[in-house]
């Protein structure tokens, strides 16, 4: 009976895991040694070209040279699989044996790792039962070690500030010094700078778009083409990506551009499922100031507040309107709308509450868009000149000489304040003497025990307060006055406008009979402020 020749084909695989990316050295050493053992052995015939995957995991099946290959197995072409080694068929130890001990016997297909010195057709059932088993679970392991490894190196370098993208965020391009280093991409951060501009100027994300497709400026993916990087994105719509709502909105919203490297925003589950899912926000690596900032702070903060409200406008309106986003009624706390009435020639343009358009269920707490604007122009002047009356305050103060400044008398009070604690201590112990000796008996013991006990909590209260407002007074008094420079910085306005409601309101409340209250941003820094100028109130001629 003649023997049998078996239809052979050569599968090679290699990954970035594996520690080769040469694939001339790594696949051409696997489909050398393939071959040439199948040269030594006449009952094998080699009847197609290897099936490589060059650049993908063992952990899963999912690679589409082993999808040819097991296709060219269902159609009868192929009986008999010769790999290097174990490893290079699989790391995943379940799917691994799975084909080992059930598909491939089923299929009729002969399988061999060389190196491992594994036959399916003559290797001894009862050893290979054994031993393969053991083989694809070291393997399996090895996946997870490295898989591990990766991970753990990945988020050490997240945590330290280091950027680990494959691509920089548009605005910013990787340093050539250290590719872990963002710094600014000049050819496009204006553009950045720009479009936080155009929205505090009171301009829609969508208007936006539009006019930087008509000026021409590449998107954030064209701008990468041109840059001669491969870069894709399911975002694309057309051949050429524009400018779209998302492209600007995404970019309005990355703290990217003030400083922070927000990483670690996705992942796998673990090493075998390699799905990448969306994480929570609080399980993402967050560090601050690690690269240069396009925007400042306040203008992201501001433009992040100023989103989450309505502003939404007519398609054939360019900007939003002034106050948009900034009204709501006094009383039931829902917004404004803008209403315009025609009259003869003129048209007359007021706001009313939205609930008593709606459902009649608040008063209209109506007011005139003129009589508001003036309004709120003379409180934002007034709040204006208290700031720097207030800077003005600080100034004097800070020419105090240093022993008259009271940051320095916390120091005085918190010591005070510890030693009267060790004395009611010392006086808490003297108390079971006393009552050993017959000083006092067992009613008057606890009673003067509770209250010592008492009057040591309340004076490590009182030292937690001090020291409280000792760190806040050294903060108003010393160098943390960036929201008084905001406020400076519009001293000479002679109009209202979107940049300085962004910039210095938070929201605007109006009221029956035209009153309204304007709730401005710092106010808490602004109050805690006044209380340390009025401390010095005394010793110095402050007017404020």
């Amino acid at each position: 009976m003649p023997k049998k020749v078996y239809r052979t084909a050569i599968y090679c695989r290699l990954s970035r895991e594996d520690g080769d990316k040469v694939e001339s050295n790594s696949i051409a050493s696997q489909r050398a040694i393939c071959e040439d053992f199948i040269a030594k052995h006449d009952d094998l015939e080699i009847v197609c070209e290897p099936f490589i995957d060059d650049g993908y995991s063992g952990v899963s099946f999912n690679r589409p040279s082993f999808k040819k290959l097991e296709e060219a197995i269902r159609k009868g072409a192929i009986d008999c699989i010769v790999v290097k080694d174990l490893s290079r068929f699989s790391r995943n130890y379940i799917d691994g044996g799975r084909y080992l001990e059930k598909i491939f016997p089923q299929l009729g297909i002969r399988f061999i790792a060389i190196n491992d010195a594994y036959d399916s057709l003559t290797g001894d059932p009862q050893s290979d039962s054994f031993v393969i088993p053991f083989k694809n679970l070291i393997n399996d392991s090895y996946c997870k070690d490295i898989s591990m490894k990766i991970r753990s190196s990945l988020e050490v370098k997240q945590k330290s500030g280091e950027f680990v993208g494959a691509f920089a965020p548009y605005g910013y391009k990787k340093s050539p010094e250290n590719k872990n280093q963002l710094i600014v991409d000049e050819a496009v951060s204006e553009y950045v700078q720009m479009i936080f501009a155009m929205y505090k100027d009171g301009i829609s994300i969508g208007r936006i778009a539009a006019r930087l497709n008509q000026m021409g400026v590449l998107s954030p993916m064209e701008y990468k083409h041109s840059a001669g990087v491969k870069y894709d994105t399911v975002f694309k719509t057309g051949n050429t990506a524009q400018w779209t709502y998302n492209a600007v909105q995404r970019i309005l919203t990355n703290e990217v551009y003030i400083g922070v490297l927000a990483q670690g925003k996705r992942g796998t589950p673990n090493y075998k499922v390699r799905v990448v899912q969306k994480k929570d926000e609080e399980e993402w690596i967050k560090v601050e100031n690690t690269h240069e900032a396009l925007v400042s702070y306040e203008d992201f903060m501001a433009v992040k507040a100023m989103m989450k409200r309505d502003m939404r406008c007519s398609s054939d309106q360019e900007e939003v309107h002034l106050f948009s986003g900034f009204l709501f009624c006094g009383d039931c706390k829902q917004s404004m709308i803008r209403k315009t009435v025609p009259s003869k020639t003129k048209k007359y343009i007021y706001y009313v509450c939205s609930t008593n358009k709606h459902s009649r269920t608040c008063s209209p707490h109506s007011i005139s868009e003129k009589e508001l604007e003036e309004k709120v122009f003379r409180a934002v002047h007034d709040q204006i000149e208290l700031v720097i009356n207030l800077e003005n305050a600080l100034a004097m103060i800070d020419r105090l000489p240093a022993q008259n400044r009271k940051a320095f008398n916390y120091e005085a009070q918190i010591t005070k304040l510890e030693e009267e604690i060790e004395r009611y201590q010392k006086l808490k112990l003297r108390l079971y003497e006393d009552l050993s000796d017959g000083v006092i008996d067992k009613t008057e013991y606890f009673e003067f025990r509770n209250s010592y006990t008492k009057i040591i909590e309340e004076k490590q209260e009182a030292i937690l307060r001090v020291k409280k407002e000792m760190k806040q007074t050294v903060a108003t008094g010393t160098s943390e006055r960036n929201w008084v420079m905001l406020f400076k910085q519009y001293e000479n306005i002679d109009e209202l406008n979107r940049r300085v409601l962004m910039a210095l309101v938070d929201r605007i409340l109006i009221y029956e009979n035209h009153t309204i209250e304007i709730v401005f941003k710092y106010r808490d820094e602004y109050q805690q402020t006044l209380e340390y100028v009025l401390g010095y109130s005394g010793e110095l001629d402050i007017a404020v």
